[in-house]
């Protein structure tokens, strides 16, 4: 435990990857007294606003998206600030980036380094640099991070102050390994789990407020079931974040928890109920809501 009160700071692609890779941690954080600050790096419009991009597929030419757009990044931040508040936190940094600028750059880099001197975090947590390969937003951003840790720390061009940043960590970095052939020569894994199952009710009503994404309701309940609790199953809980620290941990004896020394003792039906434990997935739904077999693909349609 550490003798102070933290600071976090979560840095995201997109708005909602603020809370709901990592937000059962944050919240846990939060209610230690821990300062959390989420940097939204992009607006996530472009990408991730999927009522704007179905107009823009049913309307072609003819929907004049620019007219729309700062209307929808007021949307989805208001959406995320209040996911965050659920979460326990508000402090939601928008650095304003346009979601379709999906390379590495100077100025992104930058955003984020100024960030962290001013914030000056004692853990900062992103995404893992090669996600997807490394060839989506996610690995952008995580790869500017990773380059924003290193100049916040040094002397840097301007007058700043610099902030060394001791601890960073990758959420979720197994996420999207298998779904290329490029990830399999990544390096992620997960080498620690924080069990959320106390807290996964709130990061379910938090998915609901992702309304522009189509998370709130039956959505963000399987979500609970399916990332979530498969992580928990791996982690022998309930349900369970990842994450990938990205330097080894400095300790004076190797660490094992009262958990795991207990867990000696536990017999088999203890682990498997608490592993068996289903919360999120059984939560009411928003009001209006209700699940549904409508979207269901035929099975003639699987025919080749």
């Amino acid at each position: 435990m550490p003798t102070r009160p933290i600071r976090l700071m979560i840095v995201a692609a997109h708005p909602a990857d603020s809370f709901d890779q990592a937000g059962g941690t944050l919240a846990h954080h939060a209610a230690r007294g821990d300062s959390v600050t989420a940097v939204v790096t992009t607006t996530g419009v472009r990408s991730h606003h999927w009522e704007l991009a179905e107009k823009k597929r049913e309307m072609g030419a003819e929907f004049d998206v620019e007219a729309s757009v700062q209307k929808a990044v007021n949307e989805k931040l208001e959406e995320v600030r209040a996911a965050c508040r659920i979460m326990g936190f508000e402090d939601v940094r928008d650095l304003g980036f346009e979601d379709d600028d999906i390379l590495v750059t100077q100025d992104k880099i930058e955003a984020i380094a100024d960030v962290i001197r001013e914030v000056k975090p004692d853990v900062l947590i992103g995404h893992h640099p090669y996600e997807s390969g490394g060839f989506k937003m996610h690995g952008t951003v995580g790869q500017c991070t990773i380059y924003a840790w290193q100049l916040a720390q040094g002397t840097g061009r301007g007058t700043q102050e610099r902030h060394p940043v001791p601890v960073l960590y990758f959420m979720n970095p197994t996420a999207y390994v298998g779904n290329n052939s490029l990830e399999y020569a990544g390096t992620s894994r997960t080498d620690l789990y924080v069990d959320i199952t106390d807290v996964i009710e709130r990061k379910v009503k938090a998915l609901d407020m992702i309304t522009s994404q189509f998370y709130g309701g039956p959505y963000s309940r399987k979500r609970s079931e399916t990332s979530d609790g498969a992580y928990g199953q791996a982690a022998s809980v309930a349900y369970a974040e990842p994450f990938q620290r990205f330097q080894p941990q400095v300790l004076y004896y190797l660490p094992i928890t009262e958990h795991e020394l207990e867990a000696r003792d536990e017999g088999p039906g203890f682990g498997m109920a608490r592993r068996g434990e289903v919360v999120g997935g059984l939560m009411p739904l928003p009001p209006g809501m209700e699940y549904t077999s409508a979207s269901r693909v035929a099975k003639e349609k699987y025919t080749t």
